[in-house]
């Protein structure tokens, strides 16, 4: 998979023009445009213009799709297609179409979903072109319009889409030429300072599951798991199969979060999460035991189940998400059932400083349908620790 954009500290930056349908490019000639609408009449139009009234048009339709260049009263037609993958939604499918205009790179972009490389349907390059009229008036595009649609509100990055960040975070005392060279790994300063905050407080060695006091810790979990009649195993067995996993949470919910900002999840071998989101917020997790399978989704409906890529991420490794990158996930502790060992992971969120609504529930998917989950917890970390340990002191009493 590809990699981070170019170690950019601006690399999440966005902002959110609420019912409107006009934003502006930070920098001109360059970024990207999302919308998520809901209802289009006939044609959704991206307008990229500027103020000499020159523009840069993508026009999505049921039926085709376009690209179009007006420069000093000529309109040309770049590029057309049919492919039905560029092509507008069914009705009832509401995803994001972006598009991303990358002067430097003499390149237009074009995906659904989060604004990644990953998910680009289709590139439009005029490098080399010398005759292509987007040589002339590019550099000036700043104005965007969006026509044609009802959308809530329209997300700006100031950057164009060239690469995809990578998942796996790692310090800045890590890095590489080696790791930028192949993109290996996302550096926590690029990120929000949200995550950096996250990270900073988890990523230490001191967040483990042996503690001092209790070294066996992790075994002692692994035998509650798979023990009929143990404290996980019982606790378990009430909970609704898709969620087949434990929250045990650390600390109070301090209204800046979905929830508890810290929460220890407990994944029993070949169980996992539905897809969900995470009500726009960002988060850091880290794996404290075993391995977790990350796949992640180009929006959240029912009628998209397949991911669009996934990761592994193993003991001390540590992903995030944002609201432009990741959002939409399931995890799955992807061991065999059948003596497979347990994953834990350490789940921090925390909503973005710009986010004034504090959205409180996870949406997900079951039985083809978008439900609420509110964050809970099946016990407080203190509590589950100390239970844990006296149901070990009795097990290895009996031997």
């Amino acid at each position: 998979m590809a990699v981070l954009q170019a170690r950019n500290p601006r690399v999440s930056l966005h902002y959110a023009v609420a019912n409107q349908k006009d934003a502006l490019f930070p920098v001109k000639g360059q970024g990207t445009v999302s919308v998520t609408p809901s209802i289009v009449d006939n044609t959704l139009r991206f307008v990229l213009s500027s103020a000499e009234g020159n523009l840069l048009e993508v026009a999505i339709s049921s039926e085709s799709f376009h690209i179009y260049c007006k420069a000093n009263g000529a309109t040309t037609t770049l590029a057309q297609s049919q492919d039905a993958a560029l092509l507008l939604n069914q009705p009832g499918v509401e995803l994001p179409y972006w598009v991303s205009l990358d002067s430097n790179n003499q390149r237009v972009r074009y995906g659904k979903g989060e604004m990644l490389r990953d998910l680009m349907l289709f590139e439009f390059s005029w490098a080399g072109k010398d005759d292509c009229p987007l040589n002339a008036v590019s550099k000036e595009i700043r104005d965007i319009a969006i026509q044609g649609a009802r959308i809530d509100h329209i997300k700006v990055l100031e950057i164009p889409v060239t690469l995809t960040p990578s998942p796996h975070i790692i310090p800045s005392s890590a890095i590489t030429m080696e790791t930028i060279a192949a993109n290996s790994a996302s550096v926590i300063d690029d990120l929000p300072s949200v995550c950096q905050r996250l990270y900073a407080n988890v990523a230490g060695p001191g967040i483990n599951l042996n503690p001092p006091d209790f070294p066996e810790f992790a075994q002692a979990i692994q035998y509650s798991i798979v023990t009929p009649g143990a404290l996980c195993y019982n606790k378990l067995a009430e909970k609704d199969p898709i969620f087949g996993y434990l929250r045990v949470t650390l600390d109070s919910n301090m209204g800046d979060s979905p929830g508890q900002p810290y929460v220890l999840e407990i994944w029993p071998a070949g169980n996992g999460s539905p897809i969900h989101d995470h009500g726009e917020a960002c988060a850091v997790i880290k794996v404290l035991h075993g391995q977790i399978k990350v796949s992640w989704f180009s929006a959240l409906t029912p009628s998209i189940d397949q991911p669009w890529g996934s990761t592994i991420a193993h003991a001390g490794e540590v992903t995030f998400l944002t609201p432009d990158y990741y959002q939409i996930h399931q995890l799955q502790n992807p061991s065999p059932k059948a003596g497979g060992d347990f994953c834990a992971t350490i789940q921090c969120y925390r909503y973005p400083d710009d986010d004034l609504q504090h959205y409180e529930y996870f949406d997900y998917i079951e039985d083809g349908e978008i439900k609420q989950f509110l964050p809970d917890s099946d016990w407080g970390y203190l509590e589950f620790k100390q239970a844990i340990q006296e149901e070990w002191k009795q097990v290895m009493a009996q031997q």
